[in-house]
């Protein structure tokens, strides 16, 4: 979206022109500060959060022209730095912006950005012209984000304790286990200095290990921190798509004061999920589907395939250069849970449920139950925050957005900018809070004593390739409603577990059906479910909401020295507009049994968007990692 220099009001000053969809731009603070703490933080309270986020929406081109970004997930690239010290009750804050090449290749009208939102301005000629730049353009683009490390937008997870690989550490100079890295859905990956912010390479998991190609992956890792193993998919799209797990051992750095050096990461592939492992009389090729997170047990990796789809495998991007038109929702399908054996890494199961959509998983755990009778069976249990289709999609368009949920276009030049949602088309939607579900996949296949699955197809076996075809139907309960970016104890991660802590619709805002997306927080006892209101007097659920406030992802940090799952503290940035306009952001600090506010610390007169965080010890080590 363009707002042409002479409808620029800002011009006068040098500054952008006013979203036409209620964007504004974050300042960045380069130089640390001090912020001042009203409240107390706990004296076993030290480490770093990291919090990508989006910071510009609107730039100002060297014509005069302004450049609107239309979708919050669309904003350049920010990352937000917090040193908390509870011995000194101190918080010193920094951020940059960590997208410039991005910002230069918007000047230069780049036909290649691929977005998340549409961009109602193009043309379907202007579409056939990006395909053709998006084919001649491939082989430099490469080239550029080699030398460049902002020539893309990576804003969505913080990832300290990266492993790089051995390569990466030779030409970055970065110490084994001390990588900062900012993750995204798609294989492009930004490692970025964990102190100043300052971005120092692009990159894909194809520079840490040759072995791992594709286009897409998630953005949420799973890892297990007693195996040392970072896991996650990689996707590769095309007329056959396919899905491949792989772990990288080595992950975590030492513990302060070990001498000895951390081993140099190895990789190991697991085999590739191509086809529904109960449809084999038919043999199908799986859709690519979009897939956020992922889940994870002692022995099983669980990757989601939800029937919300890549169209035309994945090449309609380079069409519509937005993933949001490239998606589309198929309610005649399935959704499928494909089942890895960590040990194997053999695609061992498959198993149907209904059609839903999920961006977020919570935790996850395998265990032999006892059925009535005596016998045993193998049994993987998943939480996660599930959609009945994939109409929430188009309330995040409004995330980030004031609190009213609505923009004052009359101070707005030029006036309007209309996106054509998916709703938009029906008569009734289903826009609404997420069921919090635990999913249960029974009878899963042991397979730990079977030969290791090998990237070789000169060990291919029929035998092998039929020895798990069997239909499998997942069931699942609703344990909770209206939670979203789901944290839990780390110390609980792969086991049973009692808590879960994110985001709710705020009581004090329109709700997410309206057109407006504004979250408190709340705790989930899942030993207590109740499906009635979370504010009912009956319910097990708390919440912390306060009015003209937007809660981000709430980052669970145990107490060292806790004797109950839920004894530490919650993390969170709220966005705040007061009764007269006045924006303001400040680090939210709340006792994580009641959801009490024990301290916050305003960071600047801005709303900031931010999705995901993770938290490191002082010495850099990650404990409460998205």
């Amino acid at each position: 979206m363009i707002t042409p220099a002479h409808q620029n009001i800002n011009l006068h000053k040098n500054e952008p022109a006013p979203s036409p969809v209620g964007f504004k731009n974050v300042p960045a603070q380069e130089k640390p500060l001090e912020l001042k703490v009203d409240g107390v933080i706990p004296e076993w309270v030290n480490g770093v959060m990291y919090r990508p986020g989006a910071g510009k929406y609107n730039i100002l081109l060297d014509n005069g022209d302004t450049f609107h970004v239309g979708h919050p997930f669309d904003g350049l690239a920010m990352v937000h730095r917090f040193e908390i010290s509870g011995d000194k009750q101190s918080v010193i804050y920094n951020s940059r912006h960590t997208s410039r090449g991005v910002e230069k290749r918007i000047g230069q009208r780049d036909p290649t950005l691929l977005t998340f939102g549409p961009d109602p301005c193009k043309t379907i000629f202007g579409r056939i012209q990006t395909v053709y730049h998006h084919i001649s353009k491939f082989g430099s683009n490469a080239v550029l984000q080699e030398s460049d490390p902002e020539f893309d937008m990576v804003n969505v997870t913080a990832t300290p304790n990266f492993p790089i690989g051995e390569a990466l550490e030779k030409e970055t100079g970065i110490n084994r286990g001390e990588a900062l890295v900012i993750k995204r859905d798609a294989n492009t990956l930004q490692a970025i200095d964990p102190i100043t912010l300052e971005p120092i390479k692009m990159f894909t998991y194809a520079h840490v290990d040759g072995k791992i190609q594709g286009q897409l992956c998630a953005s949420h890792h799973q890892y297990d921190e007693e195996a040392d193993e970072y896991i996650n998919f990689i996707v590769k799209l095309g007329p056959f798509p396919s899905f491949q797990t792989f772990t990288i051992s080595n992950y975590l750095p030492n513990a302060p004061g070990e001498k000895e050096q951390l081993p140099p990461s190895e990789v190991t592939l697991h085999e590739p999920m191509w086809r529904h492992l109960g449809a084999w009389k038919t043999l199908n090729a799986l859709k690519p589907a979009y897939i956020h997170s992922f889940s994870l047990t002692k022995n099983y990796i669980i990757v989601p395939n939800f029937p919300y789809y890549y169209s035309f495998g994945g090449l309609s991007a380079i069409y519509y250069s937005s993933a949001y038109q490239t998606f589309y929702w198929d309610e005649t399908r399935h959704t499928l849970f494909h089942v890895i054996d960590r040990h194997s890494g053999r695609h061992v199961a498959t198993y149907e449920a209904d059609p839903c959509f999920s961006f977020h998983t919570a935790n996850a755990w395998d265990e032999e139950v006892t059925l009535p009778g005596g016998q045993k069976e193998r049994v993987i249990f998943l939480d996660m925050c599930t959609y009945e289709n994939t109409d929430i999609v188009d309330a995040s368009f409004e995330l980030g957005k004031l609190p009213s949920g609505k923009v004052d276009l009359d101070k707005v030049q030029p006036a309007q900018f209309r996106f054509d949602k998916l709703t938009d088309h029906k008569d009734e939607h289903k826009i609404s809070p997420s069921q919090f579900r635990r999913y249960r996949l029974g009878n899963v296949p042991v397979a730990h004593n079977i030969d290791k699955w090998k990237p070789s197809w000169l060990n291919w076996d029929f035998k092998n390739f039929t020895l798990f075809n069997k239909r499998r139907v997942a069931s699942y309960t609703v344990i909770g409603h209206d939670m979203e970016m789901p944290r839990f104890n780390s110390n609980y991660n792969m086991k049973p577990y009692r808590y879960c802590w994110g985001v709710c619709e705020s009581k004090f805002a329109p709700s997410y059906a309206s057109g407006s997306v504004v979250n408190g927080i709340i705790k989930l006892d899942l030993d207590r479910p109740y499906l009635g209101d979370n504010n009912d007097k009956e319910s097990s659920a708390s919440i912390w909401d306060e009015p003209g406030c937007s809660c981000a992802e709430p980052v669970f940090i145990p107490n060292p020295d806790a004797t109950e799952e839920d004894d530490g503290v919650i993390l969170s940035i709220v966005n705040k507009i007061d009764a007269k306009g006045q924006e303001s952001c400040f680090m939210l600090l709340l006792d994580a049994s009641t959801l009490i506010e024990l301290a916050r610390t305003v960071m600047g007169d801005f709303n900031a968007v931010t999705l995901h965080a993770s938290v490191t010890d002082k010495n850099g080590r990650g404990i409460a990692v998205n």
